[in-house]
């Protein structure tokens, strides 16, 4: 696979949090250098990233979760199969997490 600096998620994927605008707001080209890490319940694992990079699949490729300080929420493997893949730019879905307690 030819490596880009951003690959764009199908639009069902958006369209699955588009459609909870008081919860979600989508953000396609986010930068990946703005998104925020901190420890998540489980490690990475990169057998799991060099799996996804080998069999890469475009319509599979959801947009990650960060909330409204740009932390990560949901996608940590989905960001380092990126990060592999030298892409400067991801979709997210930005959660409200006022609205989803």
């Amino acid at each position: 696979m030819k490596y880009k600096e951003y690959i764009a998620s199908e639009q069902h994927w958006k369209d699955m949090y588009a459609q909870y605008p008081a919860m979600y707001r989508v953000v396609e080209r986010f930068p990946i250098e703005k998104i925020r890490r901190r420890k998540m319940p489980n490690e990475i694992d990169h057998k799991e990233v060099v799996y996804t990079l080998m069999n890469f699949y475009p319509p599979a490729w959801e947009p990650i979760r960060i909330d409204e300080k740009n932390y990560l929420v949901d996608g940590q493997h989905r960001l380092a199969v990126a990060a592999q893949m030298c892409m400067r730019y991801i979709d997210v879905i930005v959660q409200n997490k006022q609205e989803i307690k």
